[in-house]
């Protein structure tokens, strides 16, 4: 009975082990060459699902794709789902067409608002959902065990260790020291940052690099 006891103390410690890639990486940018600072983006809260869409952190940024779910309080016939057009708007009952690309969540529920109050409503209570998200994609290529096109969270960023996690790690023949990441800016200028990502995973002072939109991540092979 003594044998079997201490098994399931055993089996039940084992049970709630924290996996590897679950512990925290605290860094600092030194490991990171550029002629130019990383500015991080915006850091959004985890989105959790609704009957009617999204909630997200008011600070989440609209952008072309994103389909969103205007709803007015006791007015059915004015709730409407829509995509944001490329050009930023979205065309809704009476008001017709709002530029909402760029704008928060916040800031856009306040801007319809003031649209309904101005012409149409008394005091129209109205809220703003987001139903689903343009995909925010970036690329993997290279000595990593599955490289490709990896998407992005959409409402929070993204570190080059989760990128590489997501690429099923760098494989046996990759060099970890020298991953080159590829970013073009919003007008058009390419700028290359060397990573040595060996010191961001090991060095406990290391800072994490946030990996944005459209970028690509290079790892080369390790020379022999």
């Amino acid at each position: 009975m003594k044998f079997l006891s201490l098994s399931c103390i055993f089996f039940a410690l084992a049970s709630v082990t924290p996996p590897l890639l679950a512990q925290d990486i605290s860094t600092g940018s030194s490991f990171i060459s550029s002629s130019n600072d990383f500015a991080s983006p915006r850091t959004n809260n985890t989105a959790s699902a609704s009957n009617f869409g999204v909630a997200l952190d008011e600070n989440y940024i609209l952008k072309p794709s994103d389909v969103i779910q205007v709803s007015v309080f006791q007015e059915l016939d004015l709730e409407k789902q829509v995509r944001i057009e490329a050009d930023g708007t979205v065309s809704l009952p009476l008001v017709k067409k709002v530029k909402v690309s760029d704008f928060t969540v916040s800031e856009a529920q306040d801007l319809i608002t003031q649209l309904y109050n101005r012409d149409f409503l008394v005091d129209p209570q109205i809220s703003v959902l987001v139903v689903s998200f343009s995909p925010k994609i970036i690329r993997v290529l290279g000595s990593v065990n599955r490289p490709g096109v990896i998407e992005m969270p959409p409402d929070r960023e993204m570190t080059l260790t989760e990128a590489i996690a997501n690429a099923n790690g760098i494989s046996r023949l990759g060099n970890a020291k020298s991953i080159t990441i590829k970013r073009v800016d919003k007008l058009g200028k390419t700028e290359q940052y060397q990573v040595n990502f060996n010191k961001i995973l090991i060095n406990k002072d290391a800072k994490d690099m946030i990996i944005k939109e459209g970028d690509t991540i290079w790892v080369p092979e390790r020379i022999i």
